[in-house]
């Protein structure tokens, strides 16, 4: 469906070459890294998107955006612009280097700090678009109820044979889940996407 340098995001096509999931206004899509993708995949045939379906899936909107480290989201809100530009200085990060959304409107899913999606949240703009500034701000109010100050990062659990590993993932960044009421839909998460978490053993921590 859409990839970038580190995702390819797919779906089933059926026999007459629709999506299984054409109906669904809510969606999470399937996904793998771009090199696993790259070396066991092979070429059937080229099917473009229907207009109807670009309109909905807005391919051309980024995968993710606004990855940084050096930082976590934070339990409060911004009061305003000020103290805002004030929190990226302090993690050595300009303002100008925020990306936007070009889009009216973005469905945006926080997240718990043990990876799962929390109730999402409808963003509206009337200008037609979202400055990277103004996304950011409200990503952050929206994270805010979910972030514990003493735990700055998000943390993966799983059972292995000697007992139960964690992995902690901190930094930030805005990642393309899918739609949500056919509308292009985000979630909140750290400085590399949780799939990229998955195959990261540097972010396993030591009993």
């Amino acid at each position: 469906m859409m990839f970038d340098s580190k995702e390819v995001f797919y779906q089933t096509v059926m026999e007459d070459d629709t999506l299984v999931y054409a109906k669904n206004r809510t969606l999470s899509y399937y996904r793998t890294p771009k090199e696993y993708f790259e070396n066991n995949s092979e070429f059937i045939k080229h099917l473009a998107f229907t207009e109807k379906e670009t309109e909905i899936h807005k391919p051309n909107l980024p995968l993710r955006l606004n990855c940084f480290s050096g930082l976590f989201w934070t339990n409060k809100s911004f009061e305003n612009e000020s103290e805002f530009k004030e929190f990226l200085n302090s993690a050595n990060i300009d303002q100008q280097e925020l990306k936007g959304l070009e889009i009216p409107k973005v469905a945006i899913f926080p997240t718990s700090q043990q990876l799962s999606n929390k109730k999402s949240t409808l963003l509206e703009n009337k200008d037609g678009h979202f400055s990277g500034k103004n996304l950011m701000i409200e990503c952050f109010r929206i994270q805010s109820k979910y972030v514990k100050s003493e735990k700055p990062y998000f943390s993966r659990f799983r059972l292995i044979p000697d007992g139960r590993e964690e992995k902690r993932l901190s930094g930030i960044g805005i990642y393309r889940l899918g739609i949500k009421g056919n509308l292009p839909s985000y979630y909140l998460g750290g400085e590399i996407s949780f799939m990229e978490l998955e195959s990261e053993q540097s972010l396993i921590m030591e009993k």
